[in-house]
């Protein structure tokens, strides 16, 4: 009988040498091998050669259930492939290309015949996508993100190595905006800019196939150097507002804290519901990376 192959694949926002090591390393393992939040792996074992065994340990958080995966590797290359044999005799393989700073995750893997091949491949996709979520996030550097439901209010605070007057325009400049707004492999192009009190600011997310997502902020307060504040929501390319997608009001203020640059952020929403929409459409993934490619512009000498 011939064996149907399943494959999976994720591009990673990280260079080669970190993927490698968070794909293969136990530590890191335990922080995203497994499909959804009510499961977690608690052990893992990794003899990374050929004819070493891999074994992970997968259970319920609620105790309910629980298993081993154990493997055997056939072939490893360092970077580049990892081929392993499980128990029951199927194979898989994993392949690394590396794009400079991003890295592609290629996974084909024999399917079983106990369950639904789509189960099979959400499964396994589910579980590429959270070592993706976690690759990214680790060590991004985020000071504080805090929700507070009772208010519907996010709280973000992170500080920057650079002069008030370089962060300040990083934030009210489109030509810096659009540098490090979106979150790879997103990025922000702005089609209007008018930062004054009344004025706004009409930009989109362009993605790597090129589709746009329209958003729009209207400024209301503007103190230089100190502290502005916006109301934000989604729009279309005329920037009129869509009052079907969550609204919010931005409230950001900046202080010089030695040679640093602490930017306080708070944003308020209309209701709960507009504010775990924002949160399911992954504001804290996409805004913890903008703030780190912010990071890494600031340490250029950039000129308007």
């Amino acid at each position: 009988m011939e064996t149907t192959k399943i494959t999976v694949q994720s591009t990673i926002l990280a260079d080669i040498q970190k993927v490698w090591d968070y794909y293969t390393q136990p530590e890191h393992i335990i922080g995203w091998n497994f499909a959804s939040d009510d499961w977690h792996c608690p052990r893992v074992t990794n003899d990374l050669r050929v004819g070493g065994q891999y074994s992970a340990r997968m259970e319920a958080k609620d105790g309910s259930y629980g298993f081993d995966f154990n493997v055997l590797y056939d072939e490893v290359v360092e970077h580049d492939k990892i081929a392993y044999t499980m128990e029951d005799g199927r194979k898989a393989v994993i392949t690394f290309t590396d794009d400079h700073s991003t890295t592609l995750v290629k996974v084909i893997f024999d399917a079983e015949n106990q369950n639904d091949r789509e189960m099979q491949r959400d499964g396994w996709q589910a579980i590429l996508d959270n070592f993706k979520k976690y690759t990214e996030l680790k060590n991004l550097r985020i000071f504080d993100f805090f929700v507070d439901k009772v208010n519907s209010t996010i709280h973000v605070k992170h500080d920057f190595n650079a002069t008030l007057q370089r962060v300040w325009q990083a934030w009210t400049t489109a030509e810096l905006l659009d540098q490090w707004w979106g979150p790879k492999p997103w990025r922000a192009e702005t089609k209007i800019m008018d930062f004054r009190e009344d004025g706004h600011w009409l930009y989109a997310m362009v993605g790597p196939e090129g589709e746009r997502h329209w958003g729009r902020a209207d400024y209301i307060s503007i103190k230089n150097e100190e502290s502005f504040s916006a109301k934000d929501g989604f729009c279309d390319e005329k920037g009129t507002l869509n009052s079907e997608l969550p609204q919010n009001l931005w409230e950001v203020l900046f202080r010089e804290m030695g040679d640093k640059v602490l930017v306080d952020i708070t944003l308020t929403f209309d209701s709960l519901e507009d504010l775990e929409t924002n949160i399911q459409m992954g504001f804290r993934e996409g805004f913890t990376i903008g703030l780190n490619q912010l990071d890494e512009l600031l340490l250029t000498h950039f000129t308007i």
